[in-house]
């Protein structure tokens, strides 16, 4: 079976339904009797079936499950860090692609795999091979009847639920601000090992001053932004991959070609880098030398986290949402956060300029990037587009970056800082601020709401994503005050 990724849900109903054989063996020898697969945990946190009762030799274990396509998504979700999962008895993978033959806890303890893809009959293989990875089905119980709600009850609601979400997103920004504080003065390096790092983070008590270093903010900076150019499917990559990039690295690359050789750093480390041998055409041959050139200069000084190619989403994504194509964003993206001093340009401009729509538009004119080199003709090592691409950073995206990374992490600046009118001034241009365009769920969930016209308004947007992944796909309409009000 190939390594490609396929809903969870397919996994998740072999496990439900028992569609497995009875009799199972994990990856180190442990033969094993599932007697009950669990119940499965409609929140978004934590592994993905609890109080399930599994047989291990002569024992049984109650527990949870955690279900994965790879046996290395455990770390690259993160939840080795995670104490949720610290009930876990085992892991369920597709396929094992590690070195491993077990997953580990924030305790250290070691949990057993078990791998499913041989386990599986010849026509299933098949029909999961040709079931490409879905988005998710917008399905909201209210959709027919939401329509007795008030219209300003509903934007009411949503406005709630999207100066929520920009809170929540706040506090993450505030809590990983302390957390990189933290890993410098005990110079950890990421990834994390096990300690009691975060205890020390909740328990501590951080003042102004020690926020007051441009090279943070530049780091936050750059983390969100990454995390923002990996859309949906490749979100959670880019995020780590950002937080592989130490500063003090980055900071050390010549300004002198720098986009060029942090494109090295970028391609080489992700896995996306192609053989030199296996490549044909001389354009692309002229453009892998170079980085290989520049590579030989930078390995040395990079000791962090390295990825693979099957790490990376492409299937069914335009060639100009391609991780490659959004990783020479990025290059660029870091020019100007390390060159052109882009962090204390947009502080400036949030301080001096009075007019929202001039803020906005300098805003956008900043974070805006136009296509140039090699990428703006190919969205592939070696495949070229058929019409060159104009943009790396279009408006669409860029209200994303805005909306999500920019606003949010200059509230907290001037949070901390105690400078009250710019906290202000933050705040109501998130909630004036308007989208140049929707996508596929807001679309949607704009129409069963009946408020298409009001979904790129940024706070309704927000309030829109909050509203059907806090509540309409986890069941929990009778705790929603539309769902309260249609269906009591």
């Amino acid at each position: 079976m190939k390594n490609f990724r396929i809903p969870e849900n397919y996994i998740y109903d072999l496990w439900i339904n028992k569609k497995l054989p009875s009799k199972l063996t994990t990856l180190d020898g442990k033969e094993i009797e599932i007697l009950d697969p669990g119940i499965r945990n409609s929140d978004f946190a934590g592994p993905d079936f609890h109080n399930a009762r599994i047989i291990m030799g002569n024992i049984t274990f109650n527990g949870d499950v955690e279900i994965d396509n790879f046996s290395t998504d455990w770390k690259t979700h993160g939840h080795h860090l995670n104490s949720r999962y610290n009930k876990t008895i085992l892991h369920v993978v597709l396929k094992n692609n590690s070195n491993h033959n077990y997953s580990t806890n924030v305790s250290g303890r070691h949990i057993p795999i078990l791998e499913i893809h041989n386990l599986l009959d010849d026509d299933l293989k098949l029909e999961l091979e040709q079931t490409p990875e879905q988005d998710n089905e917008v399905n909201m119980p209210c959709a027919q009847i939401n329509s007795q709600v008030n219209v300003g009850d509903k934007l009411k609601y949503l406005r709630q639920l999207g100066l929520l979400k920009y809170k929540k997103k706040c506090l993450r920004i505030l809590d990983r601000l302390k957390e990189i504080i933290v890993l410098k003065e005990h110079k950890i390096s990421e990834p994390k090992v096990s300690h009691n790092f975060y205890k020390n983070i909740k328990e501590r008590k951080f003042f102004a001053k020690e926020f007051d270093d441009l090279a943070l903010w530049n780091q936050i900076l750059y983390e969100e932004i990454f995390e923002a150019l990996g859309y949906t499917k490749n979100k959670e990559i880019m995020a780590k991959l950002g937080r592989s990039l130490e500063y003090d690295l980055l900071s050390k690359i010549s300004s002198s070609n720098f986009i060029i050789k942090v494109e090295s750093l970028l391609f080489n480390i992700s896995g996306l880098i192609p053989d030199f041998t296996k490549i044909k055409d001389e354009k692309t041959i002229e453009y892998v030398r170079e980085l290989n050139f520049h590579w030989d200069e930078i390995k040395e000084h990079y000791n962090n986290s390295y990825f693979t190619s099957n790490n990376w989403h492409f299937f069914k994504l335009r060639p100009q949402n391609f991780p490659t194509v959004r990783l020479a964003a990025a290059a660029r993206l870091l020019d100007k956060i390390f060159h052109y001093n882009l962090f204390n340009r947009l502080l400036n401009a949030f301080s001096k300029t009075k007019d929202r729509n001039k803020l906005n538009s300098y805003l956008l004119d900043n974070l805006i990037i136009k296509a140039d080199g090699y990428w703006a003709n190919h969205y592939n090592f070696s495949k070229e587009v058929r019409t060159d691409i104009k943009y790396f950073l279009g408006l669409s995206r860029v209200d994303e970056i805005i909306t999500n990374c920019v606003l949010p992490i200059y509230s907290v600046y001037f949070e901390i800082f105690d400078k009250k009118s710019e906290t202000q001034k933050v705040l109501e241009l998130f909630v004036n601020y308007y989208q140049k365009e929707g996508n596929n769920l807001i679309d949607k969930v704009s129409t069963n709401l009946n408020l298409f016209d009001k979904r790129l308004k940024s706070v309704y947007y927000q309030g829109m994503l909050e509203l059907f992944r806090g509540y309409c796909i986890k069941g929990k309409c009778l705790e929603c005050e539309i769902g309260q009000k249609v269906f009591n």
